[in-house]
């Protein structure tokens, strides 16, 4: 098993050169390392790591930049808010999101034929629009109008029955975090329940949800959405990272990248707060 300190290194050398600039592969993820780091250690160095990582890639995004949200704009403002949330960053709102929020809101209420993916559909702009909702956006009555349009474009493919077998467990983590939100709850409930009456719901397969994730991570987010305790599947799956000899990384992201080992370094050996999993 890698060390940290090999990890941190290399992420300090490659960060800046990795042209992606979202967070699942790219900059924005590399970031979310270097901030839990930075507050780790109490070593400032590595928040003005991170800050610069934030820098060169605003200066990267363009009116052509994608909208998805495992490579684009939704998955970035999500990484921003939650810098935001954890008091890595000061800004202030509509000033740091403003842009955002415009491109999205028009994505959302214009642009048709997005599929109902977290990666690159519709559930990964919602995801955006739930957590802006969360925090200091939350009166933002054009945030509330463009994630209405999305919930009721998705309730009406529920009920039709319409939601392809591959994006289903993405449909249902999305209403399951929407109703959380009050103005929602009631809502949307029903549209819940249909969920949880698919195949793939009802009888949860770990190796077969969310196929992107690595299984760590999966697990986490299974136990949390399904109510599942997997303590003994994810005390394995670390025992097995823990062991594994030296896999190739072949990428700086948090998705399944040099970002994530660190992550999984903070995770296990830190006990940091495991909620960014659920940027994933």
């Amino acid at each position: 098993m890698r060390s940290l300190d090999k990890i941190v290194q290399t992420l300090i050398i490659n960060g800046s050169l990795t042209e992606q600039p979202g967070l699942f592969y790219g900059k924005t993820g590399i970031a979310v390392f270097f901030f839990h780091y930075a507050k780790l250690t109490g070593n400032s160095l590595f928040q003005e790591y991170a800050m610069n990582l934030i820098d060169e890639l605003q200066k990267q995004i363009a009116s052509t930049t994608s909208i998805r949200y495992d490579i684009g704009i939704a998955g970035i403002g999500v990484g921003f808010n939650c810098f935001l949330q954890n008091g890595f960053i000061e800004a202030e709102d509509n000033d740091f999101f403003e842009a955002y929020d415009a491109r999205l809101y028009r994505a959302a209420l214009y642009e048709p034929e997005l599929d109902l993916s977290l990666e690159g559909g519709l559930t990964g702009l919602g995801r955006y629009f739930i957590n802006r909702l969360r925090g200091f956006g939350h009166k933002d009555s054009k945030l509330h109008t463009a994630l209405m349009h999305i919930a009721l474009d998705i309730a009406r493919k529920i009920k039709k029955k319409n939601v392809p077998e591959n994006e289903r467990p993405d449909v249902y983590r999305f209403m399951c975090d929407l109703v959380t939100l009050p103005e929602y709850t009631e809502k949307y409930a029903n549209s819940l329940q249909l969920c949880k009456e698919w195949d793939c719901i009802r009888k949860p397969d770990i190796h077969k949800l969310f196929p992107y994730m690595n299984l760590l991570p999966r697990l986490y987010v299974i136990q949390q959405y399904f109510n599942m305790d997997l303590t003994e599947e994810i005390g394995r799956e670390r025992k097995k990272w823990e062991e594994a000899s030296k896999i190739s990384i072949t990428n700086m992201g948090i998705l399944d990248g040099w970002a994530f080992e660190a992550m999984l370094y903070l995770t296990f050996f830190h006990n940091i707060d495991k909620s960014w999993f659920n940027l994933l």
